[in-house]
């Protein structure tokens, strides 16, 4: 398709129903019912750009094809800020189809849980596995799954053909099970504990 000038381009009137696009926001990760700036129309090409009402950026509908995607993989609390600047960085590498990136940074995340549990810096990632079985964090029945992690990021590092998107969200799935598991149900756990009351003596 070439660019036919700006005529077919419209601004839907406000009080009409097409001026408004539901869909999950690539920024915020919310569902909103977005309002639509402009449309482009030619032929069966039909682009809408959207305004998110929650976060107030805007996105593109190219087709079915919105841009940026909602981020994949669920929102962990309770996550230590490197850890969860690499898990972020990981979800927004499923948004724009970098599967590869998205497989080494979820191995990363592996070296990152490790050393923040107390493991020394630029150890093996053997090593670094090795200590967090020890150490409890891998159970055996994680064992299976995490070692997927390890083997997905292995082959993203050193083989030249591509993951595609079913075995990267697998990757990312697991990574974030291991993150909940590791750090969300300790921090579920400190919110719902009681905090122990202060006598009148000690205050």
């Amino acid at each position: 398709m070439s660019f036919v000038g700006i005529e077919p381009l419209k601004h839907p009137d406000n009080r009409d129903r097409t001026s408004r696009y539901t869909y999950t926001c690539g920024y915020c990760n919310t569902v909103v019912s977005g309002f639509v700036v402009s449309t482009y129309h030619h032929g069966f090409h039909d682009v809408k750009w959207v305004l998110c009402t929650n976060c107030g950026y805007g996105s593109v509908v190219n087709g079915s094809r919105l841009y940026p995607e909602a981020l994949f993989g669920p929102i962990i609390e309770g996550l230590p800020k490197n850890v969860e600047e690499a898990y972020q960085e990981a979800r927004s590498c499923m948004s724009v189809t970098a599967y590869t990136a998205c497989e080494l940074l979820c191995r990363k995340i592996l070296m990152h849980v490790a050393v923040e549990k107390g493991a020394k810096e630029g150890e093996s990632f053997s090593e670094y596995l090795s200590f967090l079985g020890e150490k409890g964090y891998v159970t055996p029945p994680m064992g299976k799954w995490v070692d997927l992690i390890r083997q997905h990021g292995n082959k993203a590092a050193h083989l030249l053909e591509p993951p595609d998107r079913t075995r990267a969200e697998s990757t990312l799935m697991f990574t974030a099970e291991l993150l909940r598991l590791i750090y969300e149900m300790e921090h579920m756990a400190n919110q719902y504990t009681p905090k122990p009351k202060i006598s009148s003596k000690e205050s």
